[in-house]
């Protein structure tokens, strides 16, 4: 079988190349499942900064909706504090009535 040290060598060549291929087709699985747990992560991270995009774009709708309900709002609002003091100085009147009244 062995005849000679260049068969020798031959072989131990042989045996190093064919641990060299398992140890890079070892290394390269690991490289693989190392790729494949980063996706995952991206993947994931992408899923959450969607759904922090759609909750962010609901918060907007309803800061865009209170904002033009309180706009609706202040338009009415002087009205309403006219409004107002016409009542508390038609109540301070009708008082003053009757503290008149009574006083006689």
């Amino acid at each position: 079988m062995i005849e000679t040290s260049k068969d020798l060598l031959f072989f131990i060549l042989g045996v190093c190349i064919f641990i060299f291929t398992v140890f890079l087709c070892w290394a390269i699985y690991y490289i693989i499942m190392i790729f494949k747990n980063v996706s995952e992560v991206v993947n994931s991270f992408k899923q959450l900064v969607n759904g922090l995009k759609d909750k962010l774009g609901k918060l907007e709708r309803i800061i865009n909706l209170i904002e033009e309900k309180v706009s609706h709002t202040t338009s009415y609002l002087p009205l309403v504090a006219q409004g107002i003091t016409e009542l508390i100085s038609f109540f301070k009147k009708k008082k003053t009535k009757k503290e008149k009244s009574k006083e006689k």
